[in-house]
Parts: structure tokens; C-alpha cells; sequence
């Protein structure tokens, strides 16, 4: 995840130092003259990671690929955006805070030379700086917006829908300030061809086209509700549905207005046969509470997907999955598919972890499902065993195993450390599902 955030920044510092630092040293006279050139620089990174940021929420399937599934490309587009958000601010207050100092007279400003007159082209100019700047403030606070969650899903939907006229209006503010320098090498060219595909994907934003190809419809054929918050929805869609391999998910549209589609795990695996899609929705927020008893049989969905690479390919020994709660969706899946080629070829062992056992609960059917997939079952329940320690868990690993985590955003985190810090597992042989797209 470092590696593009490197690359993103690194190769535009590298044109400025090799083909503009020179010139701005050279002619530098004042901490004026390199606040100038810092701004320029700023613009320039901001412009590099917003369009990258945008490229990336158009969900392209190449990228999604290689980057091992959009929660990872939607992570990456978060912290782009942060990075992004970050790189604005700096450029605004070397804009503003200067201006402000010397104008209360704590520093002093170099007298201007005369300005050029005004003409047609000054005015496109005076155009872009306003544009920019009011560009700038929306997306400040659209990056707050993201990061502050007591603000509802449906507000930040709806708010995060401004960012592609904002992110074209910064488009034309840093092109049309970028001074010649920047045109005679190949700094600017590069800057105008990354922004190129970051206008494309805002164009496809506003039109409403992201996803679209790999949307069908659907309607809901059966609801299971059960004592432990968790609902079953199972959807036939009425359009072609290209399958999907255990482990990954779909975005969905139940048609409230206001809330849009929500990312959730496809609970089973495809059986062209039966036809249908299985969602397992836990009771977590203020949406999912609510969910329940806003479906009926018959109503009308949009899936978008399948997405995600959580699909246990590529791993040829002993697995060790992890799941924690509503975190066992996945698993189920891949247990289902396992059970009906005849069983797991390698030893695979379940750890799932929840708070207490509910009768009649969603993973009531876990037992049988193991016995049938050849798995070894562990449940674990912290009201009776008290919490499951890392020492225990890194009991269960396998020489040369893997692990697959799927639970709590916090635990997966602590249990990536602990698991690759001694070399018991190697990173690349962790996966977890980053389901937080926010």
C-alpha cells in the first residue's frame, strides 16, 4: 500500500528537482522568489494525487486486479484522498499565511514590479485563481467530512458526489497557472497526462456510468431473520450474474433513496443451478439496524460486482482462518464450495470467534458444514473462554500455512503484527478483507 503513495509523490519531486529546481535556484533571490516556486510545486502534487484519487473511485477492473480487490483500491483512494487533502492545505497556507504576516507587518514583502496589463487572457487567469481557491475549500472540508464517521454514510455519500466538479475545477486552476518553465520540460506535459484519466473517470462520475456494466437486477426471494442480528436476503437476479468465487462481495442497492449501494459479502457460493445470491447482513450501524424491516419478498435490487480478491487462490498449504462475528460470511462461502468438490486437498483449520452462542443463531449450521468441507472447527466464545490471545493463535499456525482474517478492522491489524513480526507467517501470506470503505 506504501509502494503508490512513494511512486505518487516521488516521480513529481523528481521532475521538479531535475528540471525546475535548477532554474528557481538560479534566479531565487528572496524566501519570496522559493515561496513561489513551493506553491507551484504543491499545485502540482495536489493535481497528481487528486486525479489519482479520482482514477481509483471509478473502480477500473485492471486495477482493482492488481491491487488484490477494491476494498484495497478503495483504502488506497482513501489515503490518497488524505494525502491529497494534506498537499491543498500546505499550498493554501503558502498562499495565504505569507500575504496575511506581511500584511500585519510581521514580515516584509518585496515591492512588486509593474504589472502587465489586463487583456483577455488575464481575465481566464483571475478566473482559474478564484475557481482554485473556492475548489480548495470544498475539498478540505469534503476530506473532514470523510474522516469524521458520527457523520451518516448518506451525508457523506451525497457530499463526496461534489468531488468530481471539484477536482476539474482544480484541473483548470493548475493548468492555466502552470508557468511556461513547467511547459519547456516534460514536468507539465506529464501533469496534463495525469489529469487526463482523471477527468475521463469524473466525466463517467457525473454521468451516473461507474459500475454500470457490471450491475443486474435483481428481486428478493426469501429473508431470513435470525436471533442474533444477523439477516439473510437471497436475491435471484433477473439478468445475467457472471458467478463469483467464495470470499468475495457485492455492492447493493435495496432502492432507499438517500443511502445508495453498500458494500456486502456474497454468503455462498454460486451454484449456476440455483440461481441465487445470498447477502448475511449483521446489525452493526444506523443503516443495517434499520434494514430489516425495510425489505420484503418481491422488492427490487441493483447488485453491482462481483468484487473483491479474498478467494483463497494461490494457497497450496495449511490455511488458518480467522473470523470474528459477522466476519464468518466469507468463510461460509468457501466452506459450501469445498463441500461440494469433495472436501479441502490441504489442512484447513476455522477459528471463529463471538461474543456469546445464540441458539438458533446465522452459524448454527458451522459444524456440519466443516464436517462436510473437511475443516477443523475452533469456536471460540469470549463470555465463557475469555479473550483469545495471540499465542493461541499463532499455536494453530502451520509451518509454511496461511492465514485469512476476516473480523474486526482493529483485531486485523493487531493480528497482522503480532502473526509476520517473529516470521511465523510472511505478510504476503496474510490476508485480510479491508471491508471499510470509508
Amino acid at each position: 500500500m506504501k509502494r503508490p503513495l512513494v511512486v505518487l509523490a516521488g516521480v513529481p519531486l523528481l521532475l521538479w528537482g531535475l528540471f525546475v529546481m535548477p532554474d528557481v535556484a538560479a534566479a531565487a533571490r528572496t524566501a519570496w522568489d522559493w515561496r513561489r516556486a513551493l506553491i507551484l510545486l504543491t499545485g502540482t502534487l495536489a493535481l497528481w494525487w487528486m486525479s489519482t484519487g479520482t482514477l481509483l473511485a471509478a473502480r477500473p477492473p485492471l486495477l482493482e486486479r492488481r491491487l488484490g480487490g477494491l476494498d484495497r483500491l478503495y483504502r488506497l483512494h482513501k489515503h490518497i484522498g488524505i494525502g491529497a487533502g494534506v498537499i491543498v492545505f500546505t499550498h493554501w497556507m503558502l498562499e495565504w499565511l505569507p500575504k496575511k504576516l506581511a500584511k500585519a507587518g510581521f514580515i516584509t514583502r518585496p515591492a512588486r514590479g509593474p504589472r502587465p496589463p489586463g487583456g483577455d487572457e488575464s481575465l481566464w487567469v483571475e478566473l482559474a485563481k478564484d475557481i482554485g481557491e473556492w475548489a480548495g475549500y470544498i475539498l478540505l472540508a469534503l476530506v473532514v467530512i470523510a474522516l469524521v464517521r458520527r457523520i451518516p454514510y448518506r451525508y457523506f455519500r451525497w457530499l463526496h458526489k461534489l468531488f468530481p466538479l471539484v477536482f476539474v475545477a482544480g484541473v483548470y486552476h493548475g493548468l492555466m497557472l502552470m508557468p511556461d518553465s513547467y511547459w519547456q520540460g516534460p514536468l507539465g506535459w506529464l501533469t496534463a497526462l495525469v489529469a487526463l484519466p482523471g477527468v475521463i473517470a469524473a466525466g463517467l462520475a457525473l454521468a451516473g456510468r461507474i459500475g454500470r456494466r457490471r450491475r443486474t437486477e435483481a428481486r428478493i426471494t426469501a429473508i431470513h431473520r435470525y436471533p442474533d442480528a444477523v439477516t439473510e436476503v437471497v436475491c435471484r437476479p433477473s439478468g445475467p450474474w457472471p458467478g463469483h468465487r467464495a470470499g468475495q462481495h457485492a455492492l447493493v442497492d435495496f432502492g432507499h433513496p438517500g443511502e445508495g449501494a453498500h458494500p456486502f459479502t456474497l454468503a455462498g457460493a454460486w451454484n449456476p443451478a440455483d440461481g441465487t445470491l445470498r447477502f448475511a447482513i449483521k446489525a452493526l450501524g444506523d443503516y443495517t439496524r434499520l434494514l430489516p424491516g425495510r425489505l420484503a419478498v418481491g422488492q427490487a435490487v441493483t447488485i453491482e460486482g462481483p468484487y473483491g480478491g479474498f478467494t483463497f487462490s494461490g494457497a497450496a498449504g495449511p490455511q488458518l482462518w480467522i473470523a470474528g462475528g459477522i466476519g464468518i460470511t466469507p468463510f461460509v462461502g468457501r466452506l459450501q464450495a469445498l463441500a461440494a468438490q469433495g472436501g479441502a486437498s490441504t489442512p484447513v483449520a476455522l477459528v471463529y470467534c463471538t461474543d456469546a452462542e445464540v441458539p438458533g443463531g446465522y452459524a448454527d449450521a458451522l459444524p456440519a458444514l466443516c464436517a462436510a468441507a473437511g475443516v477443523t472447527l475452533h469456536r471460540h466464545l469470549s463470555s465463557r473462554d475469555g479473550r483469545l490471545g495471540d499465542a493461541a493463535i499463532r499455536d494453530r499456525v502451520s509451518p509454511g500455512g496461511s492465514v485469512w482474517f476476516c473480523g474486526p478492522a482493529a483485531w486485523g491489524e493487531h493480528l497482522a503484527r503480532a502473526l509476520t513480526a517473529d516470521g511465523r507467517v510472511r505478510p504476503a501470506d496474510f490476508h485480510r478483507e479491508l471491508f471499510d470503505f470509508r
